[in-house]
């Protein structure tokens, strides 16, 4: 359960260029519940999923996980909770690396520091399993350098690390975004089996209102640092792109979403 009640946040704060990305925002968001966040540019969208990822702090209002207050919690402190996939596949690997000294590296990370051997055998079995589920080859490339991957591979490999070890909440910033057509394909499927598999609470900031449609349980529209309308499984059902374009114009008739 993600409860964030009258968030707000706002940058360059009392000066003449100050900008409010996220006002009297309040959320929630079930165990299990797959959320897609559109919205146009500077809706609001990334800032939000900053917040619950502790990258940056709000200047006012509250965040629960679990009904665990992380309102003031850093990200660090945050990493056996919440991880997060972001929109270029070169972020989250290190391409120097191999695809299992990554994972291992990710796995280490969420366990904390101490004293203890690295790469185990039993280790290689859980990784080739959880990368198994993806079903892009990745199971049979433990060797390989990260950065010999191609886009799709790495931003799956992103995505096997950040569900490594169990988690509160996955957050998707867009990360099908620099990916071809049938490589997001790919990388959704995979995103979805992962989801699934491991019920988990995911929010997914995008801008393929297909995807939005396709795959998430439920879609946050926002505007100008603001939830503007919340479309549940019922409502969403029978929905086209076409919809979601026409239901978000705003008074000037400018598009706030790109179909």
């Amino acid at each position: 359960m993600i409860l964030a009640s009258q968030l707000r946040k706002a940058f360059n704060a009392g000066t003449a260029s100050e900008k409010v990305a996220i006002s009297g925002v309040d959320l929630q968001v079930g165990s299990g519940e797959f959320v897609a966040v559109i919205g146009g540019n500077g809706a609001g969208k990334s800032t939000l999923l900053n917040l619950l990822a502790g990258a940056i702090l709000p200047d006012e209002g509250s965040i629960e996980i679990d009904t665990v207050a992380v309102t003031r919690v850093p990200e660090y402190a945050r990493a056996k909770m919440v991880a997060r996939v972001f929109q270029d596949p070169m972020i989250g690997t290190a391409p120097s690396l191999t695809v299992q000294e990554n994972m291992t590296l990710a796995l280490m990370r969420a366990e904390g520091r101490g004293l203890r051997r690295a790469l185990t055998m039993s280790r290689r079995d859980t990784f080739r399993q959880s990368l198994a589920h993806l079903r892009l080859g990745l199971e049979d490339r433990l060797d390989a350098l990260a950065g010999e991957l191609s886009g799709g591979q790495r931003q799956a490999l992103s995505l096997a690390m950040a569900t490594l070890c169990p988690l509160k909440l996955l957050l998707l910033d867009e990360h099908t975004a620099a990916l071809d057509p049938r490589t997001s394909e790919l990388v959704m499927e995979a995103t979805v089996s992962l989801i699934s598999r491991s019920e988990l609470t995911t929010l997914m900031v995008t801008h393929n209102m297909e995807h939005a449609l396709a795959y998430a349980s439920r879609i946050i529209m926002m505007n100008a640092g603001q939830i503007v309308a919340d479309i549940g499984a019922d409502e969403k059902k029978g929905l086209t792109v076409a919809d979601l374009v026409a239901r978000f114009r705003i008074k000037d008739d400018r598009m706030v979403l790109s179909a």
